[in-house]
């Protein structure tokens, strides 16, 4: 029954009011409901890119993900569903109706929820008020698969990505896109340096090499490491940090130190990321454990 497993992505879409949070609200032509907008996964796209193709097509809004909420799962004809959420503060766009979905409303938190179609829908409000509306992305990205080094006989920084390695770095481009991430901090060896590259260059982004998460630099002195990685923690952009597979225990156990959110039991795979979503107003606050949910994706 896997094999026939529907997947889809979605967003609860939000923008603020003075009163508080303000939700949308679609109405699809074809079901006649009222609902969150969000769409089948197409053939070999993945969960990020689909939710924000998703966003744009139903409701014009071009949104960067914020942290995940529940993932809902049902039965359609007897098939099950699976559908993947994440808040999104919306942009400044207008809607316009689309084959579809022809109207959008904004609606308090409490008319929101009696307007909706479907009582798992509530379940995804309340988890979204149940938290911070706004959050900053902080990814911690492990580069993607390297030339092994039996087989390399250069310095190990200069290391280069092998064929797997180059196309995994060229799908992660839009995966840290969805997200909205402006700026890329990256070790300075060759291998994450190269990972990076294609969002950098998508995004004309400078990538600010950083000895300090090589391997060689946390080596020499983990504590600089670690105390580079917590002044990183407290930058209120959205950024992505990429480094080792001996670097990330030590790296996710300090930007998680504190948080309600605990780090991943298993090590990340060559390519693979986690977002932690951090509160925009711990941010401001100077909070030392702004960490509200973590996720894990890889390309």
């Amino acid at each position: 029954m896997a094999d026939k497993l529907i997947r889809a992505a979605g967003a609860l879409l939000w923008r603020p009011s003075p009163d508080g949070p303000e939700i949308a609200l679609v109405h699809r032509t074809r079901q006649q409901d009222w609902t969150f907008p969000k769409g089948k996964l197409e053939p070999g796209e993945h969960v990020l890119t689909a939710a924000v193709r998703e966003l744009v097509e139903e409701t014009g809004h071009e949104i960067a993900l914020g942290r995940p909420l529940p993932t809902m799962r049902y039965l359609v004809e007897g098939v099950p569903k699976e559908v993947r959420y994440w808040s999104a503060e919306a942009d400044r766009r207008e809607f316009a109706p689309n084959p579809e979905v022809d109207d959008l409303v904004w609606l308090s938190p409490d008319k929101a929820r009696a307007m909706l179609s479907y009582p798992h829908d509530a379940e995804v409000l309340d988890a979204f008020l149940g938290g911070p509306a706004e959050t900053v992305p902080l990814v911690v990205l492990r580069h993607a698969k390297a030339v092994k080094r039996a087989a390399w006989s250069g310095a190990d920084d200069l290391r280069p990505l092998d064929p797997r390695g180059l196309a995994d770095a060229e799908a992660l481009a839009p995966l840290l896109q969805a997200f909205g991430v402006q700026r890329i901090y990256s070790s300075d060896s060759r291998r994450c340096i190269d990972t990076v590259a294609p969002f950098a260059s998508r995004r004309s982004l400078t990538v600010w090499a950083e000895p300090l998460l090589s391997e060689l630099g946390f080596a020499e002195s983990p504590d600089a490491t670690l105390g580079r990685v917590a002044a990183l923690l407290g930058e209120p952009t959205p950024l992505v940090v990429c480094t080792h597979r001996p670097v990330l225990p030590a790296v996710v156990t300090r930007l998680v130190e504190g948080a309600p959110v605990d780090p991943p039991d298993e090590p990340l795979e060559t390519g693979a990321f986690l977002v932690l979503h951090r509160d925009r107003a711990a941010l401001a606050r100077g909070s030392a454990a702004p960490v509200v949910a973590i996720e894990r994706h890889r390309p």
